[in-house]
This record gives structure tokens, C-alpha cells and sequence, in this order.
């Protein structure tokens, strides 16, 4: 499964990210490979949450609409 994240490198050098499902909730790595291990524990926290059921923050959807 594929679940889409949001990523760039901060001024300090540090990759800084989130899940898009989760803005509020970012992590960060000294580069990719980290940054990506990070979001999986991210992930695994806020799924764990939700199934236990201590996790109140909905999921966010993305829209799209025509614009002119």
C-alpha cells in the first residue's frame, strides 16, 4: 500500500515530514532513509490509537476542484 507523505529539508539539514492523512503530526530524519523510518513509527502510533480507540483527530481528505 501506498500512502502518500509530505517531505522537504529544513535550513538546519534536517528532513522534516508528515503524512498527508495527518499535517498536524510531522516527524524528522538526519536524511531520507531516516525520515521514512520515522513516519512508519509515526504511522504504527497514530494506527495502534485508532484501534485502541485513544486516537480523536480525524483523517483529512484532499480535494480538488476547477478553478477560473
Amino acid at each position: 500500500m501506498s500512502i502518500p507523505y509530505t517531505y522537504w529539508k529544513s535550513d538546519d539539514g534536517w528532513y522534516v515530514g508528515y503524512w498527508n492523512d495527518y499535517p498536524d503530526h510531522s516527524t524528522q530524519g538526519r536524511d531520507l532513509p531516516e525520515l521514512e523510518r520515522m513516519l512508519r513509527s509515526l504511522r504504527g502510533d497514530i494506527d495502534a490509537m485508532i484501534a485502541d480507540g485513544t486516537w480523536t483527530e480525524a483523517p483529512r481528505s484532499v480535494g480538488a476542484m476547477e478553478y477560473a
